[in-house]
């Protein structure tokens, strides 16, 4: 268990992925305690979780409340 965990970390590793992303990951897989295959995806998860660079989470498009002020009326 522990040395296909290690494998997977390497592989992480290697791609390129911040140890930061791969120890959030770590933290989910282990609260699930899900097979080490697994642990790839958990390390996706915290990424796509983890605010970006102005301090803010990544918020989906939404329809603006007021058209003409969002797009200065070019629609």
């Amino acid at each position: 268990m522990l040395g296909h965990l290690g494998s997977e970390v390497k592989k992480l590793l290697g791609e390129g992925i911040a140890p930061d992303h791969i120890r959030a990951g770590l933290d989910r897989h282990r609260a699930k305690a899900m097979h080490p295959s697994a642990l790839p995806s958990f390390v996706h998860e915290a990424m796509n979780a983890a605010p970006t660079a102005s301090g803010t989470a990544h918020r989906s498009w939404t329809n603006p409340s007021d058209v003409a002020a969002a797009y200065g009326g070019d629609l």
